[in-house]
């Protein structure tokens, strides 16, 4: 049994350019199934780079795959009859999961870059469109090319990032790591495995895992157990603000908790418990890639198939658990601080204003389903100097009527009947989530027959202690309207160089004279870095006979300068004491011209 979650994929400040607005969302993420990317379709996984085109030149970015699989979810745990709730050996039904060879999840059947799998790069990491001509970037196959227009529907504007097929030479991560995730399950001894040695049935599993970017760090210490959260964005004191990450089937009762789902019945506070040894839990991924980190597992008492699924990014995680359990009462997930986080401020969407998280119960006006429900988003924050916790909030289902709402409790002494803590330091500190509110939760497991879905999102952001409410509405704006993208084949076949054609006149120019030849020098230097073909020198002027005359040039090398002479003749009744004349080099290669007017004296 169990709920609970975390969300979409958006990051901070408003977009405020029309060019390159979704480099101003540089934490939101760019997320294409390889269905949307059919360019890239049959690709090995490690062979796919990326580049953005900064104005001048390529630039690489670091991109990664995830591949997903379609598998009886009864495979994620080990064969055999485990009462009570996994049961026998029959299949369960089918679910689209990450693949992990480290897992019982396994490496995907097909290892190229098939429909299901996912491509990732963040928004931040576009730029702008290539010109037709540029050269693919070093150890590509520029036919491979593939464009994804990258669109922002918060700020507007647009960008581009390019994929394509590296011949070897190019690694896919462009030397950078956002989040550096270390999943360590302490009691492995050497030679053991999480696949073949993981404590799959009435045991706890204990862990050392660590999750930190640039913005905040987390902790695991088992499935469903946290007990570190720093804030370590702008000037936040870094400070451990959390007491643990709670899941709980109801506020009366510590019958099943987060203690409960990860077999750890004798450590909650709760010791009708002590006996009890029905729990299974398994991983199904542990990834950590360039761009992004996953942490998925499943296993909550009589909902073994209850998922919980951590997608960590740069500034944010994205927290989504789907709901896979016979027919419950109310359910529960929040986040109870520690006191470190005493004289920091709660704030909601229905209380901007804020408390002040003290330990003294707060009169909050309350969120309600329909600020949550089905593509609505609701936020939460809490904020000081110890940094901001930004929390955006909602869940999708088909149960009609859903009865959803904000947690929130702030009160160091709990004692109410609907107060129960279960654990931790036993006090409820800046306590903020969100509840499945009952009374009656239908059934979501597929193997029980008839049963709704029911997904819970939550999307925590880690941002510098100065936030507010204003930022909260802008993460929500984002989670509800995430960065937009097309991939379409673009292959990049040109060779990027083209002739650059300069004009400049040598020496002494002599006077012209009215009615008589005169020969004008040029010089034609090519600054390209290709040669110029079928190069003409023009020369032409309103004082002179025929309009001018010209001279040709087979080939001008890239670097090369040639200098031509011109013949033209002079009216004999032209007028005045100078001679104008425009002259012009032009190339049919690239389309390259250059023009320059001189002026000589004119005499009888």
């Amino acid at each position: 049994m169990a709920t609970f979650g975390l969300v979409a994929a958006i990051t901070t400040g408003l977009a405020a350019t029309a060019h390159a607005a979704p480099a101003d969302r540089p934490g939101d993420p760019v997320v294409l199934k390889g269905s949307q990317a059919a360019g890239m379709l049959g690709t090995a996984p490690n062979e796919i780079v990326a580049f953005k085109w900064d104005g001048k030149k390529w630039v690489q970015i670091p991109v990664q795959i995830d591949e997903r699989h379609t598998i009886d979810v009864r495979l994620l745990y080990p064969p055999g009859n485990h009462p009570p709730y996994v049961g026998g050996d029959e299949p369960a039904f089918d679910l689209e999961v990450y693949a992990d060879p480290k897992t019982r999840s396994g490496a995907d059947a097909d290892s190229s870059f098939d429909a299901d799998d996912e491509l990732t790069f963040m928004g931040g990491d576009a730029g702008g469109q290539a010109p037709k001509n540029a050269a693919p970037p070093k150890g590509v196959d520029g036919r491979s090319g593939v464009k994804v227009a990258v669109s922002d529907p918060v700020g507007g504007g647009n960008a581009a990032v390019y994929l394509f097929k590296s011949t070897g030479s190019v690694d896919q991560s462009a030397g950078k790591d956002y989040v550096d995730y270390r999943f360590k399950l302490t009691g492995l001894t050497e030679g053991q495995t999480l696949k073949d040695d993981y404590g799959y049935f009435t045991s706890f599993n204990t862990e050392d895992s660590t999750v930190e970017t640039a913005n905040y760090k987390l902790h695991s210490f088992d499935r469903w157990m946290e007990d570190e959260l720093r804030v370590k964005a702008g000037d936040a004191t870094r400070a451990d603000i959390l007491d643990r990450e709670v899941a709980q089937a109801t506020k009366i009762a510590c019958v099943r908790s987060e203690y409960t789902f990860s077999g750890r019945w004798q450590q909650d506070s709760w010791p009708g418990n002590d006996g009890s040894i029905d729990d299974e839990g398994t991983y199904v991924a542990v990834i950590d890639g360039p761009v992004r980190a996953i942490r998925s597992y499943m296993g909550a008492n009589s909902g073994p198939y209850v998922q919980r699924e951590h997608i960590y990014y740069a500034d944010f995680e994205q927290n989504t658990v789907f709901l896979r359990v016979h027919v419950m009462t109310d359910l529960y997930a929040w986040t109870d601080y520690s006191e470190a986080a005493i004289g920091m401020t709660y704030r909601d969407a229905k209380n901007t204003s804020g408390f002040t998280v003290d330990g003294e119960p707060d009169p909050v006006i309350p969120t309600t389903s329909a600020d949550i429900a089905n593509g609505a988003y609701s936020w939460q924050q809490l904020s000081g100097p110890q940094g901001t916790v930004s929390t955006v909030v909602g869940a999708d289902t088909d149960i009609p009527d859903a009865n959803f709402g904000n947690y929130y409790l702030d009160d160091s002494t709990p004692d109410g009947v609907d107060e129960v803590q279960c654990g931790g330091d036993g006090k409820s500190i800046g306590a903020s989530g969100f509840g499945i509110l009952g009374p009656v939760t239908p059934n979501t497991d597929p193997r029980l027959g008839a049963f709704n879905n029911l997904t819970v999102k939550r999307s925590r952001y880690f941002g510098a202690p100065s936030e507010g409410p204003a930022e909260a509405e802008q993460y929500k704006e984002r989670v509800s309207r995430p960065l937009a993208a097309n991939a379409v084949s673009n292959p990049v076949t040109g060779s990027g160089a083209k002739p650059k054609l300069k004009l400049s006149f040598p020496g002494r120019k002599a006077k012209a004279v009215k009615g008589k030849a005169y020969r004008l020098k040029v010089r034609v230097a090519n600054r390209g870095g290709k040669a110029a073909r079928k190069v003409k020198v023009c020369v032409r002027g309103a004082k002179l006979r025929r309009n001018g005359n010209c001279v040709r040039i087979a080939s001008l090398g890239a670097g090369k300068t040639r200098n031509v002479t011109v013949g033209v003749k002079v009216k004999p009744r032209a007028g005045g004491r100078k001679l104008t004349v425009r002259v012009s080099a032009s190339s049919p290669t690239g389309n390259s011209k250059a023009t320059k007017r001189v002026t000589v004296g004119l005499r009888r």
